[in-house]
């Protein structure tokens, strides 16, 4: 049965709306889990304090009250600099599960909803919107999306390994202090740009979302979930999460000083991938040196098996018209760079 886009308009979801699409949320993407885990565990990313603060379910309905589909957009914030130098702390918007039921797919109805979130979050103020395409860039192009080729690094998990000398393991309790002085550093690395550029913000209740996700997905696999989020070795650090549908280690930040300092933190990657069984830690984009900031220095780049990415391909829509989009673009969800 064809539904008519025309008259379909964008809303918030209500409580019971959200917990109704998160059924069709478990049907996408709810592989390894059971329904009830997985069901709780967004009722969890909901009531976490991001969830409650900066996460929103948005609808795309008929008149009748159809829903025809939805997605979900995260708010944070970057640092920008434009191109005479001048910096500033802009409000980022990023999207994610965009979902259109199978039985209604094929009728531009996701096209639509997206077009028309962009005139949402341009009306709120919005800078600039990022989002990571599992199904390609032409949907998303459509709404002002522009594509930036990802690469990845991959490292096998073979055998244990021992946590290095001089790493220490971070937890939540350990990030307000590392995070700041994160925060200054980006500023400073933005505002010493040769180009436009955008670094987004690392959120401490952003990563304990990614914590409570990487906690469900680790009862999902009948094991018991670690409070380790990632590592220091001295003033360098990186961040981590396990919430994959594969027994993966994905790194979320990588902050290197030092070749030694990159060394132990791969080291230190390994080893707990290995502790909770993973077969591979991965890092995203983290292969090219683009000359303009210090942590990617071929020197303190992870070694591994480098290739181009053809999924969670990252995109950027920038959406305050007469000002200079970023050239170069620096994001937290799974370590970014374009």
């Amino acid at each position: 049965m064809s539904h008519s886009t025309a008259d379909a308009e964008l809303i918030l979801a209500t409580p019971a709306q959200q917990a109704e699409r998160w059924g069709h949320h478990f049907a996408q993407w709810g592989a390894g889990y059971e329904r009830s885990l997985f069901l709780r565990r967004e009722a969890a990313l909901a009531e976490s304090e991001f969830g409650r603060s900066q996460l929103k379910l948005w609808l795309w309905v008929e008149p009748n009250g159809q829903v025809l589909a939805s997605c979900e957009t995260y708010a944070g914030n970057a640092w920008y600099c434009d191109d005479v130098g001048r910096t500033s702390i802009e409000p980022l918007q990023a999207v994610a599960s965009v979902l259109v039921v199978p039985e209604l797919r094929g009728q531009g109805h996701a096209a639509a909803m997206m077009a028309a979130l962009s005139v949402e979050l341009r009306a709120l103020g919005t800078t600039v919107s990022t989002l990571f395409s599992d199904v390609g860039p032409n949907l998303y192009r459509k709404a002002g999306y522009l594509l930036h080729p990802a690469r990845e690094t991959a490292l096998a998990v073979s055998g244990p390994h021992a946590m290095p000398a001089g790493a220490v393991e971070l937890g939540l309790g350990d990030l307000a202090d590392v995070l700041a002085r994160d925060r200054e550093e980006l500023g400073a690395w933005v505002g010493g740009s040769t180009a436009p550029a955008l670094a987004e913000i690392v959120q401490v209740d952003r990563i304990a979302w990614f914590a409570t996700r990487a906690r469900y997905r680790a009862w999902a696999r009948g094991t018991e979930p670690s409070p380790v989020l990632g590592v220091a070795v001295g003033d360098s650090f990186c961040l981590w999460t396990t919430d994959a549908a594969e027994p993966l280690l994905h790194v979320l930040a990588w902050r290197p000083r030092r070749p030694a300092d990159a060394d132990k933190m791969v080291q230190a990657a390994l080893a707990h991938a290995s502790d909770l069984g993973l077969r591979q830690v991965l890092f995203w984009d983290a292969d090219r040196d683009t000359g303009l900031d210090p942590w990617r220095r071929a020197a303190v780049q992870p070694p591994g098996l480098h290739r181009a990415r053809d999924t969670g391909l990252p995109m950027l829509a920038w959406l305050q018209k007469g000002r200079p989009m970023p050239l170069v673009w620096m994001g937290i969800e799974r370590y970014t760079w374009c």
